[in-house]
């Protein structure tokens, strides 16, 4: 009998592990890269600057930048308010200001028509040579402060209905702004009808009116006219025989030019009508 006997073991080569890393990179599938050149990278950065500025420059993000163009609509509104100023300032500028304030001040103290009134003389008498040459010694004396020249201009000016006029002459004297005086009152009277509502009128009668007839004409006039205030020039007309006209509506209301309406109450209206109606034309007159 044999004896069977198992071959003897091979000596096993050790195999040398390799470092973790390694081995996760061996295992990880190969992926082919190709590395981007440097103008196709420069070329994606550009693309990238030129869609943002698209994005900020497009009506829908006007908002994101304060040149668009809305502030600039804004700023174009801003410029034509300025045109159409009529004192050739920007709104609210000086000579507005002030001329505001002296409306303001008229209108709480209940003077409107009399301020007005005054307005008009002072703005007369800027175009007044004797009135100009006297008003040089008063405010080229070095020796006056402000506040005194101010009460000599209005000394000069007197007589004054109002007492805000004088008041304010001296207010624009404390703001060292008394050389602005004619053009605040230019610009009072430029919007004084359409801003306070003030209308004219102009009564011709045979003889004086007395107050109480003067606030009952102005009383029905208001309520006529809807206007805010009514400012009364009366005249004495002796051809009228007896009662009055009324003449309204001006195209110039400051110099009274032109009524475009009016009502005639005379006694010589009356006696020429009642004659034309018996067939005579005749012209009554005293």
């Amino acid at each position: 009998s044999s004896t069977f006997f198992p071959p003897a073991p091979r000596a096993c080569a050790r195999i040398p592990q390799r470092p973790r890393r390694r081995r996760a990179e061996a295992m990880a599938p190969k992926v082919a890269t190709a590395r981007r050149p440097a103008s196709a990278s420069a070329s994606a950065v550009a693309l990238a600057l030129v869609g943002t500025a698209c994005l900020l420059w497009s009506p829908a993000f006007v908002g994101l930048t304060s040149n668009g163009a809305a502030a600039q609509g804004a700023a174009q509104r801003t410029r034509l308010n300025a045109v159409m100023d009529p004192s050739g300032l920007s709104p609210g500028g000086p000579v507005v200001a002030y001329s505001d304030a002296l409306a303001s001040a008229a209108a709480s103290q209940g003077e409107s028509v009399p301020v007005t009134k005054d307005v008009m003389k002072v703005k007369s008498l800027f175009k007044d040579t004797a009135f100009l040459n006297e008003l040089q010694f008063i405010v080229n004396n070095p020796t006056v402060s402000l506040v005194g020249k101010a009460s000599g201009m209005v000394e000069l000016m007197q007589p004054l209905e109002s007492t805000v006029l004088p008041k304010f002459v001296t207010f624009l004297a404390k703001k060292k702004r008394l050389q602005a005086l004619q053009p605040v009152v230019e610009e009072y009277m430029s919007t004084l009808y359409e801003t306070q509502n003030i209308m004219p009128v102009r009564v011709k009668s045979a003889q004086p009116l007395t107050e109480e007839q003067k606030e009952a004409i102005k009383e029905k006039m208001k309520a006529k006219l809807g206007a805010s205030d009514i400012k009364l020039v009366c005249q004495i007309e002796p051809t009228l025989i007896a009662g009055l006209t009324v003449e309204y509506g001006f195209v110039d209301p400051e110099q009274l030019g032109t009524p475009t309406s009016g009502e005639d109450m005379s006694m010589k209206t009356y006696l020429e009508k009642a004659a034309l109606d018996q067939g005579v034309v005749a012209t009554a007159g005293i």
